[in-house]
């Protein structure tokens, strides 16, 4: 079961162009008695570029997403799209397209039934649920009850149904969740796609080191307040990845970190290379005939940053 790429960049079947929107949090609190899930958000998250949605379990990230969608109501504030919030906008999937939760199906509904249950509220064709099905790789599988799918199975299934009505907006919370290698770069690869057609696209995850690969923008929560909101570049300036490399033959690495441009310390233990990745110094070393007794991805500066600025700060709910 292979996904469907379209000149080697997944593209999904287009049906009507939208005017592209953004995203607007104004002051959007929400509290559940003494608890302050989120507290006073203001952000805008803009067209054309993929935004990163992190922070500790508890931060408030879910709370945010089902504010935006309508899904609860906010103790104060608001979430809107050009200036309408979600539940009055005239056809919400064709303008807005969520994938919240993986296990949000019913079991006993097919894939195909399940989109087609929703093409009405999507104001789309039978034909339309289809091309989604093969656009996500489950064509194969589209007869088959969801309550007998894998966990991948249903996040493919979450964006052939967030994709649906070809929005204009996309929110997906963990969308790479249960995907494997392929199917990980495959999501990587058309969620850059989408936003460099101008869409809006708001990504919530936990994988950091995946994150770092694919969003521009970056927005940290820590107990329902934003820590930190701008360019993932931003952040990037404090190093980006870091990756330790071990090797009997120092100043060869020295000359082919130099050549590469790539930011290069040294201890007693060997090098920290930075401004590049571990896949590509094993690569470049192993073109140059250069041996490494060892090359240890030490995670990049996003992933330090979301522990300095959260630590201590997630709730565990």
């Amino acid at each position: 079961m292979r996904f469907v790429l379209e000149d080697g960049v997944p593209s999904p079947p287009r049906s009507t162009v939208y005017a592209w929107t953004v995203l607007e949090l104004r002051g959007l609190t929400k509290r559940f008695g003494s608890l302050v899930a989120v507290d006073n958000l203001t952000l805008d998250i803009p067209p054309g570029r993929v935004t990163g949605f992190l922070g500790p379990n508890g931060a408030g990230k879910t709370t945010t997403l089902r504010m935006t969608l309508g899904l609860i109501s906010p103790t104060a504030g608001t979430a809107t799209f050009d200036g309408q919030t979600y539940r009055k906008l005239d056809v919400p999937m064709r303008q807005v397209g969520a994938a919240l939760e993986a296990t949000n199906f019913h079991p006993g509904r097919t894939a195909l039934g399940h989109l087609r249950s929703l093409a009405p509220s999507a104001h789309v064709t039978d034909a339309r649920c289809r091309e989604m099905l093969t656009f996500v790789g489950l064509a194969e599988v589209g007869s088959r009850r969801v309550g007998k799918f894998s966990l991948g199975m249903r996040a493919r299934l979450g964006l052939a149904t967030a994709l649906l009505g070809d929005p204009a907006t996309l929110l997906l919370d963990e969308p790479t969740n249960g995907l494997d290698p392929e199917g990980i770069a495959w999501m990587r690869a058309m969620v850059r796609g989408l936003a460099a057609e101008g869409r809006t696209v708001l990504i919530s995850s936990h994988l950091l080191a995946e994150v770092h690969q694919t969003v521009d923008d970056v927005v940290i929560l820590a107990r329902g307040s934003a820590v930190y909101a701008g360019p993932l570049a931003e952040i990037d300036k404090g190093g980006g990845n870091r990756t330790l490399v071990a090797t009997p033959d120092p100043p060869a690495f020295a000359a082919l970190a130099a050549a590469r441009g790539w930011g290069l310390s040294s201890d007693k233990e060997g090098f920290t290379v930075t401004g590049t990745t571990s896949s590509e110094i094993g690569e470049a070393a192993h073109a140059a005939g250069i041996v490494l007794h060892q090359l240890a991805d030490q995670g990049s500066s996003l992933e330090a940053a979301f522990l300095a600025m959260t630590e201590g700060q997630g709730l565990g709910q």
